[in-house]
């Protein structure tokens, strides 16, 4: 089956697209279309944005996509589909069709009114986010019968079959009828590699297990990934496991500093205290940060030292422009992600040098404080749209609430 994208699926499903590596084609028209929407005065930036990010990928995949040129001569071959006019859908349908002469193929759109030209023309449509419409966790988790169980172990694993189409670094958890986790495994470097028992250890933390599956992927993540991103709810582990890990490597020298950039928004629907007194560190741990740190770290005594000896470093975003970590072989944490737009997160990891690593936790489901970091805008959903499938990104989303029975009942008020 050969995939034709009109320019809105391309637009908005370009990450997955190009992660497939699959041959698509689409029409000059779209190109054309492209590049008036990269620099449209009437266009938002969001779509401007994934404009550019949709031309940076096609010269990157140049092989990836064929072009169809629109020839005049499409109306008359197409004559019977008298409805098509000059419209740039009705171009692109033309062009579609063309393809459709010799080969089969699917014509994927995310417009209604497309759709409805493409398929009076006898195109076979579908719209392109129907196929994406489950959320991205980080991992799939599958009930395998016997059959599929055995199938599993004997041919897929021996032969590397990428029977549940997993990503670059997504994985896989088994479970019987029950939920309860058979087993897990990781999609990486085209084979199936399993996870095994793991921990983080140091003076700091002592020896941090995870405490169910879902931990453990986090943890194999945070392990084997140049940049880790920690979803979930609080209470979950986001932070503690981050934490544990980035403690664990500055103690063995693995990194030679945690620096921590931050974006010190007031909780939603909370009162503002207004200014703070004192330094830029000052007023960040009389923050939610300092209340972070002295709650992993043990208090705010021992954060002010850590602080003076220069192995954590406070980065506020406001102030984030120009840094550069290369060469400073640091682990750069970035808390509340959920609470970044996509140009203040964009900024954020532009700053993270080859070697340096980089954690992200946040929940941005449930927890964004502001209205402009909610919905499409949204850093960390802009970040796994766009690293997903790359082989230095690992995600996972979280699924149980550790802290306190409190705590698990109160996600659901």
């Amino acid at each position: 089956m050969i995939y034709f994208y009109d320019t809105c699926a391309l637009l908005n499903n370009y990450t997955k697209i190009f992660s497939e590596g699959k041959v698509f084609y689409i029409s000059a028209i779209t190109l054309r279309e492209l590049e008036g929407i990269k620099t449209s005065r009437t266009k938002d930036d969001e779509t401007k944005y994934r404009a550019r990010k949709v031309i940076q990928n096609l010269k990157l995949h140049r092989d990836q996509c064929k072009v169809v040129l629109f020839e005049e001569k499409f109306y008359k071959k197409f004559k019977k589909y008298n409805f098509l006019d000059d419209s740039n859908d009705s171009k692109i349908i033309l062009c579609a069709l063309s393809i459709a002469e010799k080969n089969e193929i699917t014509f994927h759109t995310d417009d209604s009114c497309c759709r409805e030209l493409a398929a009076a023309a006898g195109l076979k449509v579908a719209y392109s986010t129907e196929e994406d419409t489950e959320e991205y966790t980080g991992f799939k988790k599958v009930f395998m019968v016997e059959d599929e169980l055995a199938s599993f172990y004997s041919k897929e694993l021996n032969e590397n079959i990428n029977t549940y189409n997993l990503l670059e670094n997504q994985y896989l958890i088994i479970v019987d009828e029950e939920d309860n986790v058979i087993d897990k495994w990781k999609w990486s470097e085209n084979t199936y590699k399993k996870i095994s028992f793991s921990k983080f250890s140091s003076k700091m933390f002592g020896d941090v297990k995870p405490k169910d599956a879902y931990q453990l992927l986090a943890m194999d993540s945070l392990l084997n990934n140049q940049i880790t991103m920690i979803r979930g709810n609080a209470g979950s582990g986001k932070s503690y496991l981050s934490f544990a890990y980035l403690f664990s490597c500055l103690e063995k020298g693995t990194i030679s500093k945690i620096i921590i950039f931050c974006n010190t928004v007031a909780t939603a629907g909370s009162a503002k205290l207004g200014f703070y007194p004192g330094s830029r560190d000052e007023k960040l741990l009389d923050s939610q940060i300092g209340n972070l740190l002295a709650s992993k770290i043990g208090d705010k005594l021992a954060v002010e030292k850590m602080i003076a000896e220069g192995d954590i470093v406070l980065l506020p975003m406001s102030d984030i422009r120009g840094y550069d970590t290369s060469g400073l072989n640091a682990g750069i944490y970035i808390s509340e992600a959920q609470n970044l737009d996509i140009e203040l997160m964009r900024l954020a990891l532009q700053r993270i040098g080859e070697d340096s690593i980089c954690i992200l936790d946040g929940d941005s489901e449930t927890q964004v404080d502001m209205t402009i970091y909610a919905g499409d805008n949204n850093g960390m959903r802009r970040v796994s749209k766009i690293f997903r499938g790359q082989d230095i990104y690992g995600e996972v989303t979280l699924q149980k609430i550790h802290r306190s029975k409190i705590a698990e009942l109160a996600q659901q008020m």
